[in-house]
C-alpha cells in the first residue's frame, strides 16, 4: 500500500489503534506485535512472540515512546540479525491499521 506516511506517524496510528483514551504517544506490546504481523515482520517462525516480549520487556514498562520503540526495533534487529532498513521500510509500509491482505471482500451473488 502506497501511503505517504512516516513511520512515526504509522507509530501513532498503531499505538491508537482499539486504544480508548490514548493520543497515540504510547504503544503497548499488543498492538506492537498486531503491527509487526501487519508487517509481515512477526511471523512465528523467525521472529516469535517471545522475541518481541522479551526486546519490548527491557524497556521495563507496559507502554513505550516512539523513542523507546526505536531503541525496542534495533534490540530485535540484533538479536534476530535483521536489517534495520527493512524493518522500518515494511513497517512504514504495511498500510493503516486493519488493512490486511487477507482480508478481501467477497463477491456478491446474485
Amino acid at each position: 500500500m502506497a501511503l505517504n506516511v512516516t513511520l512515526k506517524q504509522q507509530f501513532e496510528f498503531f499505538a491508537r489503534y482499539g486504544a480508548k483514551g490514548t493520543d497515540g504517544d504510547k504503544i503497548t506490546l499488543t498492538n506492537t506485535d498486531y503491527w509487526l504481523r501487519q508487517a509481515k515482520i512477526l511471523d512465528d517462525r523467525k521472529v516469535t512472540l517471545t522475541d518481541t516480549g522479551v526486546c519490548f520487556n527491557k524497556m521495563r514498562s507496559r507502554t513505550i515512546t516512539f523513542q523507546q520503540f526505536m531503541e525496542f526495533l534495533d534490540d530485535l534487529s540484533t538479536l534476530k540479525k535483521l536489517d534495520m532498513q527493512n524493518l522500518q521500510t515494511q513497517l512504514t509500509e504495511c498500510g493503516m491499521p486493519g488493512d490486511d491482505e487477507k482480508k478481501q471482500e467477497k463477491p456478491k451473488k446474485k
